[in-house]
């Protein structure tokens, strides 16, 4: 199985909750795979673009206009408050970690200087109030671009804690989710391996060529089948699944297009490699 090789991981951070948790996350698995941390704050230049109106003037006596002074002194507010939950977070485990501050489009700043990363983690949501169900802006452009491995995290979740679910058919795509799923795996934590085959029998042959040649130790593990063409009971199976941490490719049997509105859909932690 391919395993993960992760040196460098960054995290998004913008002061929500998902971005806390993925703060967090990210953290533990840094711990994990003993890899430094980079904390990505962006100053958002739609926001300062809007103080810059002629509105934002109208009503100002001063020739500056105050608006965006006052926007600027929060994104130092908020970049400075980012910072130290990174160092306190970073620091309780003693992982090596830097911040760093960017000003432009927020989804596109982020991908970018999150380029050296091999592991970018993303909370499902931002602090934009125009996030209601599925991913956020910057999460939907990292899907998007295909820059994997890719971590989109909510809160609820801890990384010591969560049991796995991975989706298996076969691929190459899906042997990398579950190299991805064992390195990840703690002990006395569940794997849950959903094997998505043709037929009912190559699902039992899938199962007993993994059962024959994984070892885990201290892992408990249990497999279960689907069809692998039914998307819409393969949905509903994962949003019923009391898994933590769910583990996947886009480079499955599955099209692209189903793994991609499988993670729009999940309402739970999910790893894509």
């Amino acid at each position: 199985m391919n395993t993960l090789v992760i040196r460098h991981i960054a995290v998004a951070l913008d002061g929500s909750p998902h971005s806390i948790a993925a703060l967090s996350a990210g953290a533990e698995l840094a711990r994990l795979f003993h890899a430094d941390l980079v904390g990505i704050f962006v100053e958002d230049i739609n926001l300062l673009r809007m103080a810059e109106l002629p509105c934002s003037h109208e009503n100002s006596a001063e020739p500056e206009n105050i608006e965006q002074v006052q926007l600027e002194r929060s994104l130092k507010r908020q970049a400075r408050e980012a910072e130290s939950t990174l160092q306190r977070i970073a620091g309780e485990l003693m992982v090596e970690h830097s911040f760093r501050v960017c000003r432009g489009l927020v989804p596109a700043e982020v991908i970018l200087a999150a380029h050296e990363a091999d592991l970018l983690l993303l909370g499902r949501k931002g602090r934009s109030p125009s996030c209601r169900k599925g991913l956020g802006s910057t999460a939907r452009k990292a899907l998007a671009e295909g820059k994997r491995p890719l971590l989109f995290m909510r809160t609820g979740f801890t990384a010591k804690e969560w049991p796995l679910l991975v989706l298996y058919d076969g691929s190459k795509g899906a042997q990398q989710a579950l190299g991805a799923a064992l390195d990840l795996a703690q002990p006395g934590i569940m794997l849950n391996v959903l094997i998505l085959g043709e037929t009912p029998e190559e699902a039992q042959m899938m199962e007993h060529e993994l059962s024959s040649s994984m070892m885990v130790p201290d892992t408990d593990l249990a497999y279960y089948h689907l069809p692998l063409h039914d998307e819409k009971t393969l949905a509903q199976y994962i949003r019923m699944a009391d898994s933590g941490l769910h583990v996947l490719s886009d480079r499955m049997r599955l099209p692209t297009e189903t793994v991609h509105n499988l993670i729009n859909e999940i309402d739970s932690p999910v790893l894509l490699v």
